[in-house]
């Protein structure tokens, strides 16, 4: 069997940190690995990198750079449909990897594989979170964001909060053939992954911290506002996810997924449209946690779905 793992990296402007995280992909214990970097127009050196780094290690790196920008998801994409190793891993240009993550997260995929044989598998796992100076804010972005994560399949959890980061995912190809194609509209390939996983295989998280994540706008001087991430938007207050297109492309599963798994979908699509009652609205996503465990965060939707004061 073919134990090769494909590392996804998407590339654009990344000239700043790729050396860093290219290097700390290198640097794995495990070393049956082949990483397959996609540019997507850099208008910096980062083609330059990824060059010299190919002369260097010819067989284990494959780039190409595309003629157009495509953005990350549609380049995410292509580098899925180009690689045909059974393990996957996906990688983002400026962080830093522990030097055990493949291994680990190949180790606990191979375990499962052997309970669940021909089942569609994902491993993810937390991040400690630095700011672009390498300093940390967080140890642990689960904690810093509120996640829990059931050792079950929580369906509510990963349809709303979600949480799974796509540069902590490690799939099996059995995945990879649910997600392909990405529906149009498709703003996060993760959030896209991690919910089919939980439609239709098995998720596992590891509660240890792997990464090194990034986040370039974020000093310790401000670190709260990462709560916030995704809440606001040109001064406008947002229930959480409606400013995304997960209301669009979640409907392409309506007719794939069991009646149980159904009536969690379309509870949440319900919020996601706002369409019948208020209160109904709010009560199913009690029932099917399909909001972040945390009382101030389900005691805000409250208000908000209530009162009307929720403004598009």
């Amino acid at each position: 069997m073919n134990n090769t793992v494909a590392i996804l990296l998407a590339t654009y402007n990344g000239e700043k940190y790729l050396k860093e995280q290219i290097d700390s992909i290198l640097n794995q214990t495990y070393k049956d690995i082949k990483i397959y970097i996609g540019d997507d127009c850099s208008k910096d050196s980062t083609i330059d990198i990824i060059r010299t780094y190919k002369n260097l290690y010819p067989d284990k790196i494959v780039y190409y750079q595309n003629n157009v920008n495509m953005g990350f998801i549609k380049n995410f994409e292509k580098l899925l449909q180009i690689c045909s190793e059974n393990y996957i891993a996906f990688s983002d240009q400026d962080d830093i990897w522990d030097r055990n993550k493949i291994f680990l997260q190949y180790t606990v995929l191979k375990e499962k594989e052997k309970i669940y044989q021909n089942k569609a598998i994902m491993i993810h796992h937390d991040l400690e979170v630095v700011d672009s100076n390498s300093h940390k804010i967080f140890d642990s972005y689960f904690i810093a964001r509120g996640y829990k994560f059931s050792l079950k399949k929580d369906l509510g959890a990963i349809l709303g909060p979600c949480g799974v980061m796509g540069n902590t995912i490690f799939m099996n190809k059995q995945l990879k053939s649910i997600i392909l194609p990405f529906p149009e509209m498709l703003d996060s390939h993760d959030y896209w992954i991690a919910v089919n996983c939980e439609f239709f295989g098995v998720r596992v998280t590891m509660n240890t911290t792997l990464i090194k994540y990034r986040i370039h706008a974020f000093n310790t001087s401000n670190k709260k506002n990462i709560f916030y991430q995704g809440l606001t938007r040109n001064k406008i207050i947002y229930l959480p996810n409606h400013n995304t297109t997960r209301k669009i492309f979640l409907k392409k599963l309506v007719n794939r997924v069991s009646s149980q798994d159904k009536r969690v979908l379309m509870a949440y699509l319900s919020y996601l449209e706002l369409k019948g009652s208020r209160i109904n609205i709010y009560v199913n996503l009690i029932k099917f946690n399909l909001l972040k465990r945390k009382f101030f965060i389900r005691l805000f939707i409250f208000f908000r779905l209530l009162f009307h004061l929720y403004k598009y």
